[in-house]
């Protein structure tokens, strides 16, 4: 593959990606430390926490706290003098009951569970996970396989993420620098869902380059976990974690976005030939070409069919490389057909006016 003269994200994606086609697949490891769970019961939404408690006074229950979605749970030791000696725990609780609530909201919560394994002894966080609670809302998010970039200067050297779905499963390779500027790998898979993802990443150590003697085969090492949010095909909040010595957690959060490969990463990125689908059956698919483009405001943008659909197009004024938050498709006579909230760069997902979902499918650019 020639590089030369491609703009610079473009340059910096093909050379991962022929080093990706050499990453060997690696089966899932057992997690340690405390796992986060859930289960539906008659009497609401149930989560349970388990792992190895490190001595030999048992915890109990010091609060729960819900702010926005962040949801933390906190559990105590309430004697100081313990023999160190590691022993089972588990605590199953229903969230809403402990709040004084009737039940919780449908979405997705942050949980985060924090033990104090004394009496005078500072809470440190122990097991982080995503939950979704209840169905989800509108139509079904489906993440855009290829390149996503966490959020920050395009040229800095940031982490780079290959996302990739098939039938439920969700695939990972994440590309990033040690402190020394060398490149780390990361792989693992897992499954998506609703709109959230728990995936324990391997480090992948070892192996040789393209055109070097075949040195050991590469081999995988347990290393980080990455849990996903999914808030549209193009757009999820992601956090990444690793236990320290003494047994808590390190916990790091961030915006990661699937971006066109160009320098430039405006409206007219969505230019081309797209199909408009509904799911009825009275509905024929209707295929536009979205080639006018005009760029309205910092925060808007539309594209124009010649046949009169516009899709106007609404971003975030201060990101201005991500894709559009939401497009209003209307209809030649300025009526709306309908709104797509998942926006990536070769298919749109959102609802007619009726409440039929409705879905933009790129054929060409």
């Amino acid at each position: 593959m020639r590089t030369a003269g491609l703009p610079s994200r473009i340059r910096r994606v093909a050379a991962l990606a022929l080093l990706a086609l050499a990453a060997p697949t690696f089966a899932q490891v057992a997690e340690p430390g405390y796992t986060i769970g859930e289960h539906a019961s008659a009497a609401g939404w149930n989560l349970s926490i388990r792992g190895e408690w490190p001595t030999q006074c048992a915890p109990a229950l010091d609060g729960v706290r819900l702010d926005g979605n962040d949801l933390r749970i906190d559990v105590r030791s309430p004697l100081s003098l313990c023999e160190r000696r590691p022993m089972p725990f588990a605590i199953e609780l229903d969230p809403a009951l402990a709040l004084d609530r009737a039940e919780l909201a449908p979405g997705v919560y942050r949980v985060s569970f924090y033990a104090a394994d004394g009496a005078q002894a500072a809470p440190k966080l122990r097991a982080f996970a995503l939950l979704e609670r209840g169905a989800p809302d509108g139509a079904a998010v489906v993440p855009e396989a290829g390149f996503w970039w966490s959020s920050g200067d395009v040229d800095a050297g940031r982490t780079v993420l290959s996302l990739e779905a098939q039938g439920g499963e969700l695939s990972v390779a994440l590309m990033s620098y040690d402190r020394f500027g060398q490149p780390l790998w990361y792989f693992g898979a897992a499954p998506l869902r609703g709109h959230v993802a728990h995936v324990p990443l391997l480090y992948l150590a070892g192996g040789h380059e393209p055109f070097a003697a075949a040195a050991a085969p590469p081999r995988g090492e347990p290393a980080l976990t990455l849990d996903l949010q999914f808030e549209s095909g193009a757009h999820a909040l992601g956090w990444l974690s690793r236990e320290r010595g003494d047994g808590s957690l390190q916990l790091q959060g961030f915006d990661l976005v699937r971006l066109p490969l160009a320098e430039a990463a405006d409206g007219a990125a969505w230019r081309g030939d797209w199909v408009l689908v509904a799911d009825s059956d009275e509905t024929a698919p209707q295929r536009l070409r979205l080639a006018q483009y005009r760029d309205l405001d910092a925060q808007h943008f539309e594209l124009r069919d010649a046949a009169g659909i516009v899709l106007l197009c609404t971003r975030e004024p201060t990101q201005p490389e991500w894709p559009p938050s939401s497009c209003g498709v209307r209809r030649a006579d300025g009526s709306l057909l309908g709104t797509l909230d998942s926006v990536a760069l070769t298919r749109m997902d959102g609802v007619r006016g009726d409440g039929v979902a409705l879905h933009l499918l790129r054929v060409t650019r």
